[in-house]
């Protein structure tokens, strides 16, 4: 998978499916979560991609205030 497809996959991720009351819901996100971090452990590009995305998204709203969501421009060189 390219970087940009990567990235795309986090945005669309739903991140909150362990809240989810719905299993339907829970088993997609977590098989979901489990393909994207099993791509990301190919590259260490993609693998800084997840962790940084993963670390913003369960951020504090206040901490979010001080750190940009990350954009893809971040991980291209």
């Amino acid at each position: 998978m390219d970087l940009a497809g990567y990235f795309k996959s986090l945005e669309s991720h739903d991140w909150y499916y362990n809240y989810s009351d719905d299993h339907r819901a829970w088993s997609k996100g977590s098989e979901e979560s489990r393909r994207l971090q099993s791509i990301a452990q190919e590259n260490p590009t993609l693998l800084r991609m997840y962790d940084d995305y993963s670390n913003w998204v369960h951020m504090t709203p206040e901490d979010r205030i001080e750190v940009p969501e990350p954009v893809l421009e971040d991980y291209l060189s």
